[in-house]
């Protein structure tokens, strides 16, 4: 369904601000990691392991707060205040460089955005309706896969040429532009009520949701495996492309930047998503199915140039969930629940990420780097076939998680 012209703007505005914001975002760990860095080996190890904690476990502390705060407020003026805070924090990072302040700043900072990423991701649909989404969700994800691919390069560019703060006060910037350009957004997300029965555990209603939820359980699960298997191989990987494959430095770098390649076409290709949920479930599914197989393949590759090309299509089969992971989702959770949903989903999936720098450690230790890129395959491949049945109870719950197709707060639009 075509957009109407408010909402076509307001979309222009939301990609530029989540691309400039995420390409922000990767120039600034790039710097903060080269930062933490400087003192050698011995400093190296904590602070690095420090300031990766202070970026994640806000996200999975604040779930529950973030997402009722979500939904309990309105969006524009909510995400704009957020911004604001974001911005100043980021300009204290490039402003103060000590070591614990750097830590606490990223704590603070990972804090705000616990509470603008599942904004931003339940705002989506009321400015641009539940028949949109798909589209939509492509052209987010493809701005924030080209700001992935970009960001590192950029980042050490700019560390090697205007030094460790100026970076940072340009992730500054982009979150005040991104604050700006929200207050820009014509269409907004009205807060919901309930009454003081239901307010009891309202902080859990995300979680709740998707555990009883027959569609997104599922996908939750394997996409949680898919991301433990995913940072273990993250791990391994520069020892694996290096040591094993004897690739040079070149090689690695070609390396990713050939999942970021695939990750952008994936993502485009995601816009003919379907709307159906059931057909979502299947596909996230079945392309985690064959997410698992490249992963073995990448682990069996004989020389760097199958490796590329194997990174390639995996990052076309990850850009492409990616977007319809994001579009079942907003299709299946309630208007009023929304905001804690996706918080709780970002909760779950960064719990996932910091365990598995603790697995890929562990791994690295006890396996070769070839053997956890194979064992990391099998194990999402093996998920999916373990999930199946569960799928399979779509059909008999799909009156209850049906589709909503005008969200009351869309109504405006």
């Amino acid at each position: 369904m075509a957009l109407a012209p408010g909402a076509r703007r307001d979309l222009r505005l939301l990609v530029v601000l989540a691309t400039v914001s995420a390409l922000g975002d990767e120039v600034a760990l790039i710097t903060l990691l080269l930062r933490v860095a400087r003192g050698g080996v011995a400093s190296h190890g904590w602070l690095v392991a420090a300031l990766s904690i202070a970026g994640a476990l806000p996200f999975v502390a604040l779930a529950g707060p973030a997402g009722l705060v979500v939904d309990r407020v309105r969006a524009r003026p909510l995400l704009v205040a957020l911004g604001v805070v974001e911005a100043l924090v980021a300009a204290g990072l490039g402003y103060w460089h000590s070591d614990v302040v750097t830590v606490l700043l990223m704590a603070l900072l990972s804090s705000a955005v616990a509470f603008s990423r599942p904004g931003y991701s339940a705002l989506l649909p009321s400015l641009v309706g539940l028949e949109n989404v798909a589209p939509a969700q492509s052209g987010l994800q493809a701005g924030g896969s080209l700001a992935l691919a970009a960001g590192p390069a950029l980042g050490g560019l700019l560390v090697g040429t205007i030094g460790q703060s100026g970076p940072l006060y340009l992730d500054a910037a982009s979150f005040a532009v991104a604050a700006a350009l929200t207050a820009l957004l014509r269409g907004e997300r009205a807060p919901t009520h309930a009454d003081a029965a239901r307010e009891r555990g309202a902080m859990l209603a995300g979680a709740r949701f998707i555990v009883t939820s027959p569609t997104l359980r599922p996908v939750v699960v394997t996409v949680g495996v898919l991301m433990l298997s995913l940072g273990a191989i993250n791990v391994s990987e520069v020892f694996f492309t290096t040591v094993t494959l004897h690739a040079s430095a070149l090689g690695y770098g070609v390396a990713g930047a050939a999942f970021g390649v695939g990750s952008i076409a994936g993502a485009l290709a995601g816009g003919r998503a379907p709307h159906e949920p059931a057909r979502l479930l299947r596909g996230s599914l079945a392309i985690i199915a064959a997410l698992g197989v490249m992963l073995l393949l990448a682990g069996l590759s004989v020389d760097i140039v199958m490796l590329w090309v194997v990174l390639l299509a995996t990052g076309v089969l990850v850009g492409l969930v990616n977007v319809l992971f994001s579009v079942l989702f907003s299709l299946e959770a309630p208007p009023e629940v929304r905001g804690r949903v996706f918080a709780a989903a970002t909760g779950v999936f960064t719990t996932g990420q910091m365990g598995s720098m603790v697995l890929g450690g562990a791994l690295l230790s006890v396996l070769s780097p070839r053997a956890i890129f194979v064992l990391a395959g099998a194990v999402a491949t093996v998920t999916v076939a373990a999930v199946i049945p569960l799928e399979r109870r779509y059909g008999h719950a799909q009156g209850e998680y049906r589709v909503r197709s005008q969200p009351p707060e869309a109504s405006g639009l």
